[in-house]
C-alpha cells in the first residue's frame, strides 16, 4: 500500500542506537532508542538494528534505510575506518552486512555528524539558512558544515572533525591518540573522566556516591549545588566556546547549531561557552554567526540519515 511506505533512519553512536520511521516526505512517524553499551561483537550490533526495526510497527513497506554512524567512514567500501567510540566495528563491512539483514531495501550510510547536519539543515534550526555548521555533543563531539544544501566533505571525507581540533598544545589525552583535542575537554567521556579524577582525589565527594558517572548524574549534582561538579561543567563549557570561536573565525557560517545528549544540561555550560566564543572570535564573526539550539535534539542524525531518499 503506497500510504504505508516508509523510510527508516538509524543513528549508531557510542551509547545507543536510535531508530525512526518517516513518511516519504520526511515526516516523523515512530521512534525508539536501544542501549548499545553491552554490545561485545559485530553480531550484537546487527541484532540491535533488526530489533530496532521490528519495534517500529510501520516498517513492513520499507522504501529505504538511512544509517548514520559515529566515526570516520570509507563510503565507497561501506566500512568504518576509525571510531574511538565504536572500536568493534572498525574495518567491518557494515553496509554490506546491513544489506544482508534488510534485503532488498536500498541502504545509504553516512557519518553521524553529517547526518545530524542534514537533519537540522532541512528540517530543524538551520532550515532556510544558506550555511550552517553543526556540533554534535554526546559521547564524543562531531561536526559538519553545510552550504547551499551540500556537505563539505573534504578530499577524503574528513572535513568537519571538530572534536579532534587541538585546542591546547600537549593537553589532555584523547581517545583518538592525540592530545589536547576539544573532545578531550568536553564530551560525555571527558566529563566522566574529570569527575572520576576529582572523586579519587576527594574520597568524600558526592561524585563517588554513584557507580556510573553519567552526564545525567553530573547534571543532578550541579543542580544540587556541588561546586566541584559545576566547575567541571564550566571548564568543559569554556573549551566548547573556544571551539565555537574557531568555527566562527574560520568559516563564519550563518548559524552554528548545537545538538546531542549533552544539550540536556545546557544550563550548566552554555553561558560559559558564550563568554569564551565572544572573547576568542572577531566581533564581526560572532555577531553574524548565530549560535542556535537544535530543534531535533538527539534525533537530528536519524532524520538526516534518510534525507538522500526524501521526496523533494
Amino acid at each position: 500500500m503506497p500510504g504505508s511506505e516508509v523510510y527508516v533512519g538509524f543513528d549508531l553512536g557510542g551509547s545507543s542506537l536510535k531508530a525512526s520511521s518517516f513518511s516519504l516526505d520526511g515526516e516523523l512517524q515512530e521512534r525508539c532508542s536501544i542501549d548499545t553499551q553491552k554490545c561485545l561483537r559485530v553480531e550484537d550490533y546487527l541484532n540491535l538494528f533488526s530489533e530496532a526495526a521490528n519495534s517500529l510497527s510501520s516498517t513492513k513497506h520499507l522504501k529505504g534505510i538511512g544509517v548514520a554512524v559515529a566515526g570516520i567512514l570509507d563510503l565507497d567500501a561501506g566500512k568504518v575506518v576509525d571510531s574511538p567510540n565504536l572500536p568493534i566495528l572498525c574495518g567491518v563491512p557494515l553496509l554490506e552486512m546491513l544489506k544482508d539483514s534488510f534485503p532488498p531495501t536500498p541502504i545509504h550510510m553516512m557519518n553521524d555528524a553529517n547526518a545530524a547536519a542534514f537533519g537540522e539543515y532541512f528540517a530543524g534550526a538551520g532550515e532556510g539558512h544558506e550555511s550552517m555548521f553543526i556540533l554534535t555533543l554526546g559521547t564524543g563531539i562531531g561536526g559538519s558544515f553545510v552550504q547551499n544544501g551540500e556537505i563539505l566533505q573534504g578530499v577524503s571525507g574528513m572535513a568537519g572533525e571538530i572534536g579532534h581540533m587541538v585546542i591546547e598544545k600537549n593537553g589532555k589525552p584523547c581517545t583518538c591518540g592525540s592530545n589536547g583535542c576539544l573532545e578531550a575537554y568536553f564530551s560525555s567521556w571527558a566529563l566522566a573522566r574529570d569527575a572520576k579524577t576529582h572523586a579519587e582525589q576527594h574520597p568524600d565527594s558526592p561524585i563517588g556516591s554513584s557507580d556510573e558517572i553519567s552526564p545525567i548524574f553530573l547534571a543532578e549534582l550541579a543542580v544540587s549545588g556541588d561546586h566541584a561538579v559545576r566547575a567541571i561543567w564550566e571548564n568543559g563549557g569554556h573549551a566548547l566556546g573556544v571551539g565555537i570561536a574557531n568555527i566562527m573565525n574560520l568559516l563564519n557560517p550563518a548559524s552554528i547549531v548545537l545538538v546531542g545528549g549533552l544539550m540536556n544540561a545546557k544550563e550548566h555550560f552554555l553561558a560559559t561557552a558564550q563568554r569564551a566564543w565572544e572573547a576568542n572570535s572577531f566581533e564581526q564573526a560572532h555577531n553574524s554567526s548565530k549560535v542556535l539550539l537544535g530543534k531535533l535534539g538527539e534525533w537530528a542524525g536519524v532524520r538526516g540519515a534518510i534525507q538522500p531518499f526524501v521526496v523533494k
